[in-house]
């Protein structure tokens, strides 16, 4: 359905310890929260900066989310269940991240199984699709659909959900897909998620100008930051391109 604000996101990875995050929201977050909040930013941390995270965030509009959870409400040892991290305050949970897929062999019926967990406990499921290889965008609107399709089947009609079209191969790169390449691709997620309260973000070299020339092929409803996250100065520039792109 798309959102009638943008709205975006960042994922710190692994990168920060508890002292480097908080410096990082207090010195590159904060500072722009006022515009961040308009965009219902929020950043997804490892499981135990959760509440250090959501303290430092408390009451300035801006969110912490989680970078996984468990697929089932069972108590396994090791895992995080959703409705734990749902009491904690998360209100998005990142699924299906190409580092899991990779290092863990998540496939699309496990995502799909953790993306009805989130959705069950109330929470905005963040599903990640994309293409490993450059090719064409043709191929890669086929590969994304049928990632997306697995977990759209397994969520209830209505349910919001969020998607990340990240390719793999733009991930840490100087260049991500054309304005082109990713509006095929996402003609080809919105076919795949009928019914249920979708929106799109797109990720992967993010930089300042890339929304504008994203939205001049095609309507996305966001971008997801990764490096451009960690500079203050990026950052608001992304921001504030955001929200002047929908005035």
């Amino acid at each position: 359905m798309g959102s009638a604000s943008p709205i975006t996101c960042t994922n710190t990875k692994a990168d920060f310890g508890r002292e480097r995050l908080v410096d990082w929201l207090d010195h590159v977050v904060l500072p722009h929260a006022g515009a961040l909040a308009r965009l219902s930013f929020f950043a997804c941390v490892p499981h135990p900066l959760l509440v250090p995270a959501a303290e430092r965030l408390r009451g300035s509009g801006v969110a912490a989310g989680a970078q996984d959870c468990a697929a089932t409400g069972d108590a396994v040892t090791g895992e995080v269940d959703a409705g734990l991290l749902a009491e904690l305050g998360c209100r998005h949970v990142m699924l299906g991240h190409a580092d899991r897929r990779r290092v863990f062999g998540e496939d699309d019926l496990l995502v799909a199984r953790k993306a009805k967990a989130a959705s069950a406990a109330g929470m905005t499921p963040l599903v990640c699709v994309g293409e490993a290889d450059r090719v064409s965008a043709e191929v890669a609107a086929r590969h994304v659909a049928a990632q997306v399709g697995v977990a759209a089947g397994r969520l209830g009609r209505g349910r919001p959900v969020t998607i990340l079209y990240e390719p793999i191969w733009a991930i840490g790169s100087r260049d991500g897909a054309t304005p082109e390449h990713a509006a095929v691709v996402l003609r080809a997620l919105k076919t795949e998620t009928v019914g249920l309260d979708a929106d799109f973000l797109y990720g992967g070299a993010v930089v300042p100008g890339t929304y504008t020339a994203l939205r001049a092929s095609a309507d996305w409803d966001g971008v997801a930051i990764g490096r451009s996250a960690k500079d203050a100065g990026m950052l608001a520039e992304v921001a504030a391109e955001l929200l002047d792109g929908r005035r």
